[in-house]
């Protein structure tokens, strides 16, 4: 089984009389597992990252900065459905995002979304916008025809924001981080 863990020695710290080396990175990423919930992917708004029946290690512990650009994030829907969506963080507090004729442009520079693999970053054309706020996160579907998301909802406030998805464990054959 490969390794989950890196050793990183610029923050290695001294442990115990014999000294062996243990790295606070390591330390960080056993706890990250240890928070970590499991998640089964529904439906297909993740295509073609993620496909349904795949299952999923979702971090409870967001850094201080909150969820960066590409993460793929656990959220309570925030039409209090009692649903928890999984959607891509597009856009961070304090941006503009427009999608202007299925292009996908936060301030006003297009976004590159190599994960989508070749499937449009918008449907349909025209010109809408939405204004990032403060604690806020707009989130997208990567199969954008089948997602309900920001487009249908604005932004979402960070505290529905549960976790940030980092590793697949099912099936083996697709073992590994996720991105």
């Amino acid at each position: 089984m490969p390794s989950m863990i890196d050793h990183d020695d610029e923050t290695a710290i001294q442990r115990g009389a014999r000294g062996r080396r243990v790295s606070a990175n390591r330390w960080l990423r056993l706890f990250t597992l240890l928070a970590s919930r499991r998640y089964v992917v529904r439906g297909d708004s993740m295509r073609p990252t993620l496909e349904p029946g795949q299952h999923l290690l979702v971090a409870r512990v967001l850094t201080e900065t909150g969820p960066s650009r590409g993460d793929l994030v656990v959220v309570r829907d925030p039409r209090a459905s009692g649903r928890r969506d999984l959607k891509r963080v597009v856009g961070l507090p304090g941006e503009e995002v427009h999608i202007l004729d299925g292009t996908l442009l936060v301030d006003e520079v297009a976004l590159e979304e190599s994960y989508l693999g070749g499937l449009p970053s918008s449907v349909g054309l025209g010109d809408r916008g939405w204004t990032v706020g403060q604690d806020e996160y707009f989130l997208l579907g990567d199969n954008r025809s089948r997602s309900t998301d920001s487009r249908e909802h604005g932004p979402v406030n960070e505290d529905l924001i549960i976790g940030r998805a980092w590793f697949r464990y099912w099936p083996l054959s697709r073992w590994g981080r996720v991105s």
